[in-house]
């Protein structure tokens, strides 16, 4: 996935992609701590077969290596894994909305709205423009940046800006950040984060793209790349930014509709193979006689 190069042309397969590396690693963990844990298997649903199942055949097959010891493991590894992705991406979460509503308290007081374009014009001597997502999303464009931009350049813009809010995007970076947070050794989490940090740029590009000429995002995009937006906010400069120039300054075509749609093909299975995997076994039981039971 790092190296390869269709998730330039298809960001948004690519982001979804990387968040089913995630779930899957996390279910696969998940369902064998699960599968590690349970004891016994109920092989009929009806009650009168339950109550004639031969529990001691059924706890000989059954039983884990190491007995008692292996499922207390079991159950606190899916506990402990359950737990901290929890707690990832609910701090970064909790962090990302405190300094949005900081943000706007300071806006609230220092910038003014710009009713013709329905932004937030900040006074500040550096170009930027940035969105704030969440409850109350705005976009902000500062002074700077209103004066160096064309009316057609600023248009572009905002159609980016536009897009990472309409994309949530915010929450697709949150999610990446709060596994790679949660699990900091372990690479699909650290790389999806750095990657999916940079494909919803190319995301908010092919979407402006589809009202504004790529040549007016890609002259928006140099003239603001310097730009560093605060912190829990997505800006049109800063990431990927020589990526994304030669995706709009080149010819660079979007993946082939069959190619795409064998791609989204196995994203979807690499999130139900852990579950798949899981019950199969689950399923050859559910049909086996162990007690003699017609």
């Amino acid at each position: 996935m790092r190296a390869a190069e269709w998730p330039a042309r298809a960001p948004r397969l690519a982001i979804a992609t990387w968040h089913a590396l995630a779930a899957s690693v996390l279910s696969s963990v998940l369902f064998g701590a699960a599968a590690l844990s349970v004891r016994l298997h109920l092989v009929s649903t009806d009650l009168a077969d339950i109550f004639h199942v031969c529990v001691t055949n059924l706890q000989a097959a059954y039983a884990t290596p190491g007995g008692a010891a292996t499922t207390t493991l079991a159950l606190v590894v899916m506990v402990a894994v359950a737990a901290r992705a929890g707690w990832g991406v609910t701090t970064i979460l909790r962090r990302a909305a405190r300094q949005r509503r900081r943000q706007r308290q300071i806006l609230g007081l220092v910038a003014c709205h710009d009713p013709e374009f329905d932004i937030l014009v900040l006074e500040h001597p550096a170009p930027s423009a940035f969105c704030l997502p969440g409850r109350g999303h705005r976009v902000v464009v500062t002074s700077a940046a209103l004066g160096l931009l064309s009316r057609t350049e600023l248009a572009a813009v905002l159609a980016h800006e536009q897009a990472h809010l309409a994309g949530r995007h915010h929450l697709l970076v949150a999610i990446s950040q709060g596994l790679a947070r949660a699990f900091p050794g372990v690479p699909v989490f650290t790389w999806g984060h750095v990657q999916v940090r940079r494909l919803v740029e190319l995301a908010a590009d092919d979407r402006a793209c589809r009202r504004h000429r790529p040549s007016s995002v890609a002259n928006a995009i140099l003239l603001l790349a310097d730009a560093a937006p605060p912190a829990a906010a997505l800006a049109l400069g800063g990431e990927a930014t020589e990526l994304r120039l030669r995706r709009l300054t080149g010819r660079q075509f979007p993946l082939r509709r069959g190619m795409h749609s064998t791609l989204a093909g196995l994203v979807a299975g690499v999130l139900v193979a852990p579950a798949v995997i899981a019950a199969v076994p689950a399923l050859i039981a559910a049909g086996m006689d162990y007690c003699g039971l017609t």
